[in-house]
């Protein structure tokens, strides 16, 4: 069991002692993580406008969008690693102040460029390195957020931890839109000095917030007690692709969604825009509900936990196969809130296995990030197969699905690795339950 002193278990890991780190701590960090998912959606909203206002075609700002999210494959697990070995709050500053200052970056060449006070060349030049360097940096985030948050909650709360994160993610999602909506009104690129002054109020809420007891649990392997740590992705293949299969299925819907609502449903680019704004906020009511009301609660029960772990594995595909048939508008809403609450489970129970072993859950943790980034990627690739044929981006995401409900059930972990689903500090199978619980 993680914890525990026996051989090929977890070693323990010198922490603060009961109640020393503030129980709104977590709350804290999913707050200031929360400027990923805040970025996602002021990135998306602010399109339109931004082309109007350069004159950047299209199609070179999609490649600048894509210029930030490939870092993020090399850089989330080296960022995990070095949090592993000195520490999560300084790793995650250097996060959140990166990515201020390359949003801050992107965001002045974009008004020199409106005000025609520099060339296209030179301010394509600038927006090109802003992206790098926000790749670079915001790569460091999440997944160092989420190993800290496992260092504050402790092992057998792994499932609340990734839930606390995870909904971060979701309210800056939810609250992006509102930001951008608001700062619109200022003009075409104020959405994204907002969005800059978003990550530097992250950093400063990590710098006052997080510090003393918070810190010290977060210091990652120099907490560690002396042992050499098995290689990152030992026994955790399986994992990493579970969660990539899954991400590449919901980049696909999203990318899809749209297209086939016109198509199925006889709209015009407009309504059919409309819908999509529906379902995706629908998906990330859901997934911040399962996130906040039910992960925590099943955590510390095993026999709960893996029903919802098989749940998640059978909604996935379901909510391909609802997407596909997509005959009426609820059908689109419907099949976008399975997706959101598949992945809601499957992601946060595989992050909260391969965090087990705390010698490695900050590079772990990046890994599966990187993964999820890869699957992102791949299923928007894919999505873009619907102009071939309707159905071949939907039946290659359900056959993908499929070999993600196989392969990510039934079989026990390989000999070493933690369980998926700890139990509880008195469960009878718990080798630390030598002492009764006292109230």
């Amino acid at each position: 069991m993680p914890g525990s002193s026996s051989a090929g278990s977890t070693p323990a890991v010198a922490v603060p002692p009961a109640g020393a780190v503030p129980r709104h701590a977590l709350r804290l960090l999913g707050a200031a993580v929360a400027v990923i998912g805040a970025g996602q959606a002021i990135q998306v909203a602010i399109v339109p406008g931004l082309i109007a206002a350069t004159g950047i075609d299209a199609a070179t700002l999609g490649l600048l969008v894509a210029l930030g999210v490939l870092p993020f494959m090399v850089g989330a697990p080296l960022w995990g690693r070095l949090s592993d070995r000195f520490g999560r709050r300084p790793v995650l500053l250097a996060g959140l102040v990166g990515a201020a200052l390359a949003h801050a970056l992107f965001a002045g060449a974009a008004d020199l460029l409106a005000a025609g006070r520099i060339s296209h060349g030179t301010g394509l030049g600038v927006m090109i390195v802003s992206r790098l360097i926000f790749g670079v940096a915001g790569s460091a985030i999440y997944p160092v957020g989420q190993a800290w948050a496992v260092d504050l909650a402790g092992p057998e709360r792994r499932l609340a931890a990734a839930g606390a994160l995870a909904a971060g993610l979701s309210v800056g999602r939810l609250a992006g839109p509102a930001v951008a909506l608001a700062l619109l009104m200022v003009g075409p690129v104020a959405p994204l000095w907002g969005l800059s002054a978003i990550g530097a109020a992250s950093a400063v809420l990590v710098m006052v917030g997080l510090g003393g007891a918070a810190a010290a649990a977060g210091r990652g392997g120099a907490a560690v007690a002396a042992g050499r740590p098995p290689r990152a992705a030992e026994g955790m293949m399986r994992p990493f692709l579970v969660v990539g299969i899954g991400t590449f299925a919901m980049g696909m819907m999203q990318f899809v969604f749209g297209l086939h609502a016109m198509a199925r449903l006889d709209m015009a680019a407009p309504a059919a825009s409309q819908l999509v704004a529906i379902v995706m906020a629908a998906a990330a009511v859901v997934m911040l509900g399962i996130q906040t009301l039910v992960l925590p609660r099943i955590g510390t029960r095993p026999a709960l936990a893996a029903r919802a772990w098989a749940a998640g594995l059978v909604l996935l595909p379901l909510s391909i196969a609802l997407g596909w048939w997509g005959g009426a508008w609820w059908a689109f809403v419907a099949s976008a809130m399975l997706t959101g609450a598949g992945m809601a489970v499957v992601v946060a129970m595989l992050f909260a296995r391969v965090t087990a072993d705390p010698r490695l859950r900050g590079t772990r943790a990046g890994l599966l990030n990187s993964a999820q980034t890869a699957g992102y990627a791949a299923g928007s690739a894919v999505g873009g197969l619907y102009a071939v044929g309707a159905a071949l981006p939907f039946g290659l995401a359900l056959a993908a699905l499929l070999v993600a409900v196989v392969g990510g059930g039934g079989r026990p972990p390989p000999p070493g690795c933690p369980p998926l689903f700890p139990h509880p500090p008195n469960h009878p199978t718990n080798p630390k339950k030598n002492t009764p619980q006292t109230r």
